[in-house]
């Protein structure tokens, strides 16, 4: 082989692997990540909440996830939508 086939063989194998590597993994295809894979809409009274946590979108998911942890330690998807826990976000933030 001549030099010039061996420069374009590099040249071909560094593209490939700086465009390989170059890409999140994560963030191609489905939502490998998203921890809630459905969500409810039903009111769940706030005495039984033991833990809130609000995941913004971000590389692991392209979505807004809430989880309640109960007091049973049951963790339940709420859908960011819903009317009853966007007012309850607001209500304790404000405080």
């Amino acid at each position: 082989m001549s030099l010039l086939s061996y420069l374009l063989l590099a040249a071909t194998a560094s593209y490939c692997f700086t465009t390989l590597f170059a890409f999140p993994m994560e963030g191609l295809g489905t939502h490998r990540n998203c921890q809630c894979v459905t969500t409810s809409t039903a009111y769940i009274p706030s005495r039984m909440f033991q833990r809130i946590e609000i995941l913004p979108p971000g590389a692991h998911c392209r979505k807004i996830e809430i989880l309640i942890t109960k007091k049973d330690n049951k963790v339940i998807c709420i859908d960011p939508k819903a009317p009853w826990i966007n007012k309850f976000i607001i209500r304790v933030t404000s405080k």
